[in-house]
């Protein structure tokens, strides 16, 4: 596998990388307030919070200006979002119960190769 990548074989530029994350910290923000208006496929807003004890980043997720929580991105795609101050998202998954507010999120990130042009 690794004589591949020394005979000077390199990423398409079709390349995308799907990465599903969940949500943390749902219940200490706004999301009691308008999980009723959350399903699948909407668009979340991830904002640029700093980073964890470990080096990891940490971005707020916000659906229309509501607070819903954070993700950490660790190590292994921390390098393709470490320069992005926001991200948009699609949730991909939610957990509840009925009558309940949600207790899950799951977000998808995509990034995709660019080619810096000068």
């Amino acid at each position: 596998m690794h004589s591949l990548f020394k005979k000077g074989f390199e990423i398409s530029d079709s390349f995308k990388l799907n990465t599903i994350v969940s949500v943390a910290e749902l219940s200490d923000h706004d999301m009691i307030y308008i999980y009723h208006h959350l399903k699948v496929g909407s668009m979340v807003q991830l904002k640029a919070a700093g980073t964890n004890v470990k080096g990891d980043l940490r971005y707020q997720v916000s659906y229309k200006d509501f607070v819903l929580g954070f993700v950490t991105l660790g190590e292994t795609v921390r390098s393709i979002y470490e320069n992005c101050e926001t991200i948009e998202s699609k949730i991909v998954g939610l957990q509840k119960q009925k009558f309940l507010p949600i207790n899950g999120i799951d977000i998808s990130l995509q990034a995709t190769k660019m080619r810096m042009v000068s």
